[in-house]
């Protein structure tokens, strides 16, 4: 069923304790954006014979109109799961910077994936120009 993985992740991470992250779920996530990738050719797919039909994409009303309209929402929504699932973990990690100062602890750092790592680096270390900048240390 289209849409299950992408849910599966929101949930995922809802379920998790507040301000405690999860490890970061490649497998799913990767699942997601590959279905994104499939609804995108079928779309692709739709179009393009829509348009050998000499029909017009905007105006017709057929099955395969409405089948790339459940295409394209399918895609959308699936974005939207994964920017909710990144910008939640995100928002996690920018509060944990200030609870626990610019080093990881390892058993967080376990929990991140890559690009949350260089998240939390680049974060924690934006905050220290600004802090040294302005002469206030921001931390509690």
């Amino acid at each position: 069923m289209y849409g299950r993985k992408a849910c599966q992740l929101v949930k995922e991470f809802a379920s998790g304790e507040k301000g405690q992250l999860t490890p970061f779920n490649n497998d799913l996530f990767d699942q997601v954006v590959a279905e994104c990738s499939q609804h995108h050719g079928e779309l692709q797919s739709l179009i393009r014979k829509m348009q050998e039909e000499g029909l017009d994409v905007q105006t017709a009303r057929n099955a395969d109109h409405y089948g790339a309209l459940i295409h394209l929402f399918s895609i959308v929504r699936n974005k939207r799961c994964l920017t909710a699932y990144v910008y939640n973990r995100a928002e996690t990690i920018r509060n944990l910077l200030w609870k626990i100062g610019p080093v990881i602890p390892k058993e967080i750092e376990e929990k991140l994936n890559h690009w949350e790592e260089e998240y939390f680096k680049k974060h924690s270390a934006a905050l220290k120009s600004y802090m040294s900048k302005v002469l206030v240390d921001l931390t509690v």
